[in-house]
This record gives structure tokens, C-alpha cells and sequence, in this order.
């Protein structure tokens, strides 16, 4: 611009003065429409080039965005699936026991057994616990509820019951009950503090109440796993709930 306007200048000097010819004055118009449209085109070309760094700012962000929820993602799914691995272990190793074992060959009382009622539960604890499990991991959610519902009645102080009251949770949970999700992780909470369950139940409640759009109670269950557990898996996911991430 300063240029132009300097040509613009002398242009008009020359004119007053009498010093320029015609030919002179054509060829300085010449030069400041030549001067003239380049500056228009860096103009343009400088528009250009702001227009497409907002854009890639604009997608910079969505990716960022886009990548922070496919980690998160994936950290819930690792979750599930370490839970899902340690019941699995111990799934195997006690059926591998229970084919080790020898059997008994008890003696068959005939006339009590015609004289009594037969008991309401014929299976032991651990198969019907075994059973519910692996209806779970079918995706037989009914079941899995009816079986470790039943297990719980019958068998409310076993080793076991704690991780049953957990998989009745999360078989609510996976049938995308979250209503009915949430009395049954409170209950895990309360009727077996000590099980190695209750960082992740304490979670689940959170994203219970967050599905359900109780952002005050969700957000009360993610502080409850950062401040109790806070070097578990899921106090990291919490963090990510609540927008602590790296604090």
C-alpha cells in the first residue's frame, strides 16, 4: 500500500509540475493498477490461508475431543474386562478342582427319600452360581438375574455372594436397566464393604445415574471412587467424569 501510494504521489507531482509526458503517466497507471491488483491478490491469498487455519484448528479440536472419549472408552472396556477375567479364572480353576476331586458314592435311603420332600434347591452353590455367570456371558440377561438372584436367596453367606450381588448389578446394567441397576450396586455397597468389587460398583453407580441424566448424584458416586480408591482403574475413569484429568 505504501508503495502505491508513493507512485500515487509522484504521479500527481509530475502532473502539476509539467514534467510528465503521456506516455510517462500511462505507464505509472500501468504500474499502480499492476500494484493494485497484487495486493488484491495477497489479500485474498492471506484470506485463504485464515480461513483454512481456522479450519484446521476447528478439526485439531474435534480430533482431540474424538480421541479423549475413545480412550475413555477403552478404559471402561478394560475395566469390564479384567472383572470379567477374574471371574472367568476362577470359574476354571474351581471346575478344574471339581473335576480332580474324586465323588462319593453315597447310599440311597429309599424310604426317607419317598417320605421327605425334596429339597427346593438341587444344585450346589457354586454350580448355580456358575451357571448364572455363564448365562451372563451369553447375553441370557433374564436368566443371569433369576440365577443370581436365587443364589443370593439361598446362599446369602457364601464366598460367593458378593461377587453374585455384583453380576446381578451388572446383568441390569448390561440390559440397559439402569433404574434397577442402581438399588442392587447400593446393596453391594452396603451388605459387603469388603469386596474387591466396590471401587467398580461405586463407578457403575455414577454412570447409573449419569445414563439416567442425575448429573448431582453421578457426579457425588465419581468423587466417592477418587476419594476412597484413588489409584484404582476406576478413579482414573472417574477423574475423566469429572474433568480432573492430570490433577
Amino acid at each position: 500500500m505504501k508503495r502505491i501510494a508513493y507512485f500515487l504521489i509522484i504521479s500527481i507531482l509530475l502532473i502539476l509540475c509539467g514534467c510528465a509526458s503521456r506516455q510517462e503517466i500511462v505507464r505509472f497507471k500501468e504500474q499502480l493498477n499492476y500494484l493494485e491488483e497484487s495486493n488484491n491478490r495477497l489479500e485474498e491469498r492471506n484470506a485463504r490461508l485464515d480461513s483454512l487455519l481456522a479450519a484446521q484448528n476447528d478439526l485439531m479440536q474435534t480430533l482431540r475431543a474424538d480421541f479423549k472419549s475413545s480412550l475413555t472408552e477403552i478404559d471402561e472396556r478394560l475395566s469390564a474386562s479384567e472383572n470379567k477375567l477374574d471371574d472367568l479364572s476362577y470359574f476354571f480353576s474351581q471346575s478344574l478342582k471339581k473335576l480332580e476331586a474324586p465323588r462319593p458314592n453315597p447310599q440311597v435311603d429309599t424310604v426317607s427319600k419317598k417320605n421327605s420332600n425334596p429339597p427346593s434347591i438341587q444344585v450346589s452353590p457354586r454350580e448355580l452360581y456358575e451357571t448364572a455367570y455363564l448365562d451372563l456371558t451369553k447375553g441370557k440377561y433374564d436368566l443371569a438375574i433369576s440365577g443370581f438372584a436365587e443364589f443370593l436367596k439361598n446362599f446369602p453367606n457364601s464366598e460367593l455372594a458378593d461377587n453374585s450381588q455384583y453380576w446381578l448389578a451388572q446383568s441390569y446394567y448390561a440390559k440397559g436397566d439402569f433404574a434397577a441397576a442402581i438399588p442392587q450396586y447400593k446393596k453391594l455397597t452396603e451388605v459387603y464393604p469388603h469386596s474387591d468389587k466396590i471401587s467398580d460398583s461405586l463407578y457403575k453407580l455414577g454412570l447409573c445415574y449419569q445414563a439416567i441424566k442425575n448429573s448431582a448424584q453421578a457426579n457425588k458416586y465419581f468423587k466417592e471412587v477418587v476419594e476412597k480408591y484413588p489409584s484404582s482403574t476406576e478413579a482414573k475413569l472417574a477423574r475423566e467424569k469429572l474433568g480432573l484429568k492430570g490433577k
